[in-house]
């Protein structure tokens, strides 16, 4: 009996934890294309990953093609705003989550996207109109060249008692794996080293001398500061040559001027946050669709960036984030920390835009300070081997105390196939699951320490 009263109450204290630093994630809704695989198995991936309540999950149908018009907005826009409300949802949720498989691009009366600005202006994403979905701004949808954001600038928390907006993201990459990735790779507490960490602001291919120049590097500059002032290391780069192979990325922004083939191969720290600041001829997350061969989000999304933001076309200077506010909130830490999506939406000027978020909303950074998620976790790795498996998985995992674990094995839709309770050690443990009675296929294996609730959550392949 004293044993059941010392782990509920540790389950209340952890809970509270949890509360305070944003960690739940009832209040995040999952769409999801049932006429995409691709975004079934990745929203049921997260779902498990985050714990995601399963009324949460938002099912819609609609086409699996990246650009869309009005019409077919609509029809997404009715789906996931009905479901919404017959399960009284507007009054929980603060974040919506797209998913690859879900349309991005809305061709507002097939919007043009060159010049004159007159035309192309009428473009955004499916992101950008989501966040008004409930809004007083709702009638606006798709209607207007776009919405003043009442976010930008706050200092308060999103809250469904102060505000009608949604923060709105997207899991997306050049592959599913990629995503899954990026969702391991992301999330609540993400360790980042202060030390070595550095944040990298470029300008390439513009002469020094342009006003162009000066426009962006007075955006870069400001945040620049911002980020010295808080102790973090900065490189501005105004060279004809964009960096490459730079180790240890938090933060990247970049003005490249013309069409750029190669890739960056930066060396990404977890919870680390990209932006082009301007789009290429397409805006895409497959890379059969990048005709032109430009540089992409889905491009650093694939060397590990878990986050960053793009433009779905060409977009305004003067709408571009704003990256002092962002940096400024991002790396805040402890009491005061703000997750990606409310520091990016608090940097963001304009909504039913073509503005697009990459990444799981409630990300935040910490560099290992007191109270930070990653100062209580557990289960400090966990590897399966072989895998693919055949009659049993091992799992090796490294636990900082002894605990008591679940270890649950899901199928791409998200049934739960088996599951079990083992003891674990502190330091290294070597167990043995069972999985001969699993047909071939693809399944998430997640492990749950029941003391702090932690949840890890491995791809498992299992073959015959």
């Amino acid at each position: 009996m004293k044993k059941q009263l010392v782990s509920t109450l540790f389950f209340l204290i952890f809970g509270m934890f949890s509360f305070g630093q944003g960690n739940s994630y009832d209040d995040v809704g999952v769409i999801v294309n049932d006429n995409s695989q691709v975004s079934i198995n990745i929203a049921n991936y997260f779902k498990q990953a985050r714990n995601i309540p399963d009324e949460n999950m938002i099912h819609i149908h609609t086409v699996v093609d990246e650009a869309i018009d009005t019409t077919e907005f609509r029809n997404i826009q009715y789906q996931i705003k009905n479901y919404i409300a017959q399960q009284n949802l507007q009054y929980k949720l603060n974040y919506l989550v797209t998913t690859k498989g879900v349309p991005f691009d809305i061709e507002v009366d097939s919007c043009i996207v060159h010049p004159p600005p007159s035309t192309f202006y009428r473009c955004s994403s499916v992101e950008s109109e989501l966040c008004l979905l409930f809004s007083a701004d709702s009638s606006k949808i798709t209607k207007s060249s776009f919405v003043q954001n009442p976010f930008y600038g706050s200092t308060n928390h999103i809250s469904n008692t102060d505000t009608d907006l949604l923060l709105v993201t997207r899991l997306d990459g050049n592959t599913p794996e990629d995503v899954y990735n990026l969702i391991d790779r992301s999330g609540p507490g993400s360790y980042v080293d202060k030390q070595q960490g550095q944040f990298i602001f470029d300008i390439s291919y513009e002469p020094e001398t342009s006003s162009t120049f000066n426009y962006f590097a007075g955006m870069m500059y400001t945040a620049i500061d911002t980020l010295t002032n808080k102790g973090w290391n900065t490189q501005f780069h105004g060279d004809t040559l964009v960096p490459s192979n730079e180790d240890h990325v938090i933060g990247y922004v970049g003005f490249i001027r013309r069409s750029y083939n190669s890739s960056l191969n930066f060396s990404w720290e977890k919870g680390a946050f990209c932006e082009f600041m301007v789009s290429g001829p397409e805006f895409t997350f497959y890379d059969s669709l990048n005709v032109n061969d430009n540089i992409q989000l889905a491009d650093v999304v694939y060397e590990g960036c878990t986050s960053g933001s793009g433009y779905v076309h060409a977009t305004f200077g003067s709408q571009l984030t704003d990256y002092a506010i962002f940096f400024s909130r991002y790396t805040n830490e402890g009491a005061n920390s703000y997750n990606l999506a409310e520091s990016y939406y608090m940097a963001t000027k304009a909504l039913s835009w073509m503005n697009i978020l990459v990444g799981d909303p409630k990300t935040t950074i910490t560099t290992l300070g007191a109270g930070s998620v990653e100062s209580i976790q557990s289960i400090k790795t966990l590897t399966l081997y072989p895998n693919p498996a055949k009659h049993f998985v091992n799992l090796a995992l490294n636990a900082e105390t002894s605990s008591i674990i679940s270890i649950s094995v899901y199928d791409q839709m998200g049934k739960l196939w088996q599951s079990e309770e083992k003891f674990l050690n502190s330091g290294r443990n070597d167990l043995k699951v069972s999985i001969y009675k699993l047909p071939t296929g693809l399944y998430f294996l997640q492990v749950i320490d029941k003391m702090s609730g932690e949840a890890l959550t491995r791809k498992l392949m299992v073959g015959k």
